[in-house]
């Protein structure tokens, strides 16, 4: 990939450095600036190099939402936004034999219990979009038909105190990037008579943890039969958190013999359907990939969730 359209690259431990090639063959794609990938600047120090406008750094690639809302103003530069194939959703732990997440209806009201779009806003200062289930809408497999779960947390109250959790203090593993959603979800779940503890993910994990943030890519427009429902779901799933499931597992297996396109869509509907019937995980919202950029360059992020430099387009 880096060699693509290029006529030198100078690795070394600080930097890639990648050079024009005049002569390339696409002369759509033909690069027309001199790139250099700099290992050295820090992160911090880019995004004030970029809202300076000192010329050192033009695009900070993968700002956390904290990072994009403290960017100052600036007429140097800006912060861009793209929607990437990603999902930070809720992996319940129904490990233990006595979990509460292994029913479904008790699932379904934790779900229930989240105003998504204040969790957004508060927790990731917006920089993201509910959506419905695993797949963004629009998306190869998403089905136009379902709708994200609605905020009732009367219906959520009833069925939690029903199963005994009134009153228990929930624990939420996640990266400390995502710390400010668990402190949003908490304040929902405050709203019935719960409560939410953040975890950090960089140490050993507590036995007994009711809920992992995870942060996903949905690989679906490319990879259709090898979507990220069979990481949470499948049989041979390495991030399965709960007992064999074998209704999944009988759609799963449907989807992986099933050669015609729009039929193959049609399965990946029904596994998205049952997913979001069975609660079978915390669905969240899709976060945005974010940029600090400069003004001196049109920077165009290429429709991925990876931030490669090859994978980018920067117009002089």
């Amino acid at each position: 990939m880096l060699t693509e359209g290029v006529s030198l690259i100078d690795s070394r431990s600080d930097r890639v450095v990648m050079e024009p090639n005049s002569t390339y063959w696409n002369p759509a794609r033909r690069p027309s600036v001199r790139i250099v990938y700099d290992n050295v600047i820090g992160k911090g120090e880019g995004i004030k190099s970029v809202a300076a406008g000192d010329g050192r750094v033009d695009v900070v690639f993968d700002l956390t939402p904290d990072e994009a809302k403290a960017f100052p103003q600036s007429d140097k530069g800006k912060i861009q936004t793209k929607k990437a194939k990603t999902i930070l959703t809720g992996v319940f732990n129904e490990n233990r034999p006595d979990s509460p997440w292994r029913d479904p209806e008790v699932r379904k009201a934790l779900n229930l219990a989240l105003d998504r779009q204040a969790i957004l806003d508060q927790g990731a200062h917006g920089y993201g979009t509910v959506i419905p289930a695993f797949i963004q809408p629009g998306r190869y497999g998403a089905d136009p038909g379902l709708a994200p779960f609605p905020h009732d947390p009367q219906a959520a109250k009833a069925v939690l105190e029903k199963a005994g959790l009134a009153g228990r203090e929930l624990v939420f593993v996640s990266s400390p990037a995502w710390k400010g959603v668990v402190e949003a979800i908490g304040r929902n779940l405050s709203q019935i008579g719960l409560s939410a503890r953040f975890v950090s993910d960089r140490g050993d994990l507590p036995e007994e943890f009711d809920v992992k943030l995870e942060w996903y890519f949905d690989w679906t427009p490319q990879y259709p039969v090898a979507c990220v429902h069979r990481e949470f779901f499948g049989k041979d799933a390495t991030l399965r958190q709960g007992p064999e499931d074998p209704a999944f597992d009988a759609l799963y297996d449907k989807l992986l013999h099933t050669a015609e396109p729009a039929a193959q869509e049609n399965v990946v509907r029904e596994v998205e359907r049952y997913i979001q019937d069975k609660a079978k995980a915390l669905f969240l919202y899709s976060p945005y990939t974010l940029f600090a950029v400069s003004d001196r360059v049109e920077f165009t992020p290429y429709d991925t969730c990876m931030s490669e430099l090859a994978e980018t387009r920067i117009k002089g």
